[in-house]
């Protein structure tokens, strides 16, 4: 089992209790944190993780700015 402390408290750290804060937002939602481990090669201390709506806003947002970007018109 592997814990976070706080203060002199040992909490573990699972599957079901792993949760980040939206850098967008600031919603505290649940993280799979294998596939977390996998994305950052471990690194998590640098790692922003965006709650689904967010997500969704941003995919939104760089589609917009993209928009026609490679268009070819015919005159």
């Amino acid at each position: 089992m592997i814990y976070a402390m706080s203060g002199k408290k040992k909490i573990p750290i699972g599957l079901g209790n792993t949760f980040a804060k939206c850098p967008m937002c600031g919603v505290l939602h649940p993280v799979d944190l294998p596939d977390l481990i996998m994305q950052t090669d471990g690194d998590l201390e640098n790692v922003q993780v965006y709650c689904e709506r967010c997500t969704q806003k941003r995919a939104l947002a760089q589609a917009g700015a993209h928009r026609g970007k490679g268009v070819q018109t015919h005159g």
